[in-house]
């Protein structure tokens, strides 16, 4: 199957992502991610937050792939991102292999081939001991670096 990745997107590139809509009491998932095309590898940071009592706020470590999800023509393929996230931890230099981390999130995303858009589900654990809470269908758009921070 033919790479349809454009050239602005060969190598090595950063692109930041809001996941969901932009309205009170919703839950956003921002990612800040480098993708490496000639491995299709990708890997990052991401932080779903709500605005609700209490606040919801689990930061991840993102790691993963791409590959091209066919579609028949005339619609152009997709671009099928599929990412593990951890809880990020501060485990000292020289300390050993370290505790054994269960996944925080699991993230599939349906990207156009110029990465800007797409649709997303997710399911994501606010807690070591809390059961997964999952999201379907959540819009997908490339934002500044600055805003996904």
């Amino acid at each position: 199957m033919p790479d349809t990745t454009t050239k602005d997107q060969v190598g090595l590139f950063h692109a930041s992502y809001q996941i969901g809509e932009s309205r009170p009491g919703g839950i956003i998932f921002k990612l800040d991610l480098v993708v490496d095309t000639p491995n299709r590898r990708v890997q990052g940071l991401g932080s779903i937050t709500q605005a609700v009592n209490p606040p919801l706020d689990v930061a991840t470590s993102l790691q993963g792939s791409y590959s091209q999800l066919p579609t028949l023509p005339p619609t152009p393929a997709l671009l099928l991102v599929l990412l593990t996230g951890y809880p990020p931890i501060h485990w000292p230099h020289h300390a050993g292999l370290g505790p054994v981390i269960l996944p925080n999130v699991d993230l599939r995303m349906s990207l156009i081939p110029s990465w800007q858009s797409g649709m997303a589900s997710y399911r994501y654990r606010s807690g070591p001991d809390s059961d997964w809470q999952e999201v379907e269908a959540a819009p997908v758009k490339l934002v500044s670096p600055a805003v996904a921070s």
